[in-house]
């Protein structure tokens, strides 16, 4: 429970009011002291209180520190209560789930030949786009290494014939053609 520990006996202006000043203290949760300022209009109407100004291990010592106040340090604390400092801190969030979505697993016949460098229906699958960027940064061997893997070119046809932009727009094609329709 809180008690005062020491009342001004002038009365501290701010604002072109008049307020009676008194210092407060109270045993703190952890075991100590703390100590603050209450400062009560003459007018009547509404106190200003303090934050914390000073935590001490004992009451004695918490005493005696409210003994040392002087008048300009209650006009320093009024200012402070009167205009309390506003400290913002970010909100640690908590997230909604334990873990990701499930991936979606699209079916693939089986790769033939060496690994090709990407999936254009993984890729594709996300964005056209996008597949369309990664595969012009590839050079003829490895389109051709995907065209074969994934089973590109069913008929056969032949695309030596065919430039690297060529051979590009030939796979977005056909992913675009194969994939189901809501991935597009």
């Amino acid at each position: 429970m809180a008690e005062v520990l020491r009342s001004f006996d002038e009365p501290i202006r701010a604002r072109g009011l008049a307020y009676r000043a008194r210092v407060v203290g109270r045993l703190a949760e952890d075991g100590m002291w703390e100590g603050w300022l209450e400062f009560i209009p003459e007018s009547g109407s509404g106190a200003a209180i303090s934050a914390v100004e000073s935590r001490q291990p004992e009451r004695a010592h918490l005493a005696y520190w409210a003994t040392g106040l002087s008048a300009v340090y209650a006009e320093g604390a009024l200012e402070r209560a009167l205009n309390p400092i506003t400290v913002r801190t970010q909100v640690v969030e908590a997230p909604v789930s334990d873990g990701p979505a499930p991936r979606v697993v699209i079916s693939r016949p089986p790769v033939r030949g060496p690994e090709p460098i990407l999936d254009p229906f993984e890729v594709g699958s996300r964005s056209l786009d996008i597949l369309a960027q990664e595969l012009l940064a590839l050079h003829r061997p490895r389109l051709m290494n995907i065209i074969v893997a994934y089973d590109l070119n069913p008929a056969g046809e032949d695309l030596n014939t065919l430039t690297e932009a060529q051979l590009v727009q030939f796979i977005v094609t056909v992913v675009a053609t194969r994939q189901p329709q809501r991935a597009r």
